[in-house]
């Protein structure tokens, strides 16, 4: 039998599923998304196949669960040390923020993400799953508004330039995240000097 690692006697419902999550998560950055079966992902999640199946009762939902998770974990991670505790409103800031969110991104990837994003690994994975492949446009879009709400307040000509700016930071993050397997931090120094250039337009208007 099965030792139950996952004391769901003392842990809350919320607790237990967070981390049956993060072990989830660390499997499929393990194994992939094809490779490892429910026996696999039970084994690697230190429960028994029962409590699984409650909180994840299908593997299409042990996945999504993990990107959840994992998706989480990623906008803390962005936060953490931020050099800004404001609002951005001047370009010298948004400068400044701008290097974090990429140099972050790229210890992230180095750390956790090796092999690229994970979402998007999962979307080749199940091309034709519907509930992965809302959950990973849902995460991109809460990116993409994570984005808004830190350059919402900075001063850019007209509304739709500021949606642009974001949209050009989201597209560079992305695809940064794409390239990384290939070219590591030779992505970081190109993501880098997007944003200089960038911000050199932002002073310029």
């Amino acid at each position: 039998m099965t030792k139950e690692l996952i004391k769901t006697s003392t842990a809350t419902p919320s607790a237990t599923h967070d981390a049956i999550a993060q072990k989830l998560e660390q499997a499929f950055a393990i194994y992939g998304f094809a490779t490892p079966n429910v026996a696999t992902l039970k084994e690697h999640s230190g429960t028994t196949l029962k409590t699984l199946y409650k909180y994840f009762p299908s593997k299409e939902a042990m996945v999504i669960g993990a990107l959840h998770y994992r998706h989480k974990r990623y906008i803390a991670f962005l936060e953490q040390d931020s050099p800004i505790n404001h609002k951005i409103t001047s370009v010298h800031d948004a400068n400044t923020l701008l290097l974090h969110i990429f140099t972050r991104l790229a210890l992230w990837l180095e750390t956790y993400a090796p092999r690229g994003c994970m979402s998007l690994q999962a979307l080749a994975c199940y091309p034709n799953n519907e509930k992965i492949q809302n959950a990973v446009q849902s995460h991109k879009l809460e990116v993409k508004q994570w984005l808004t709400e830190n350059f919402n307040d900075l001063t850019i000509a007209t509304a739709a330039s500021k949606k642009d700016f974001v949209e050009t930071i989201f597209i560079l993050h992305e695809g940064m995240a794409s390239a990384w397997p290939s070219s590591q931090h030779a992505a970081l120094k190109a993501a880098h000097q997007a944003i200089s250039i960038l911000v050199e337009q932002l002073t310029q208007k």
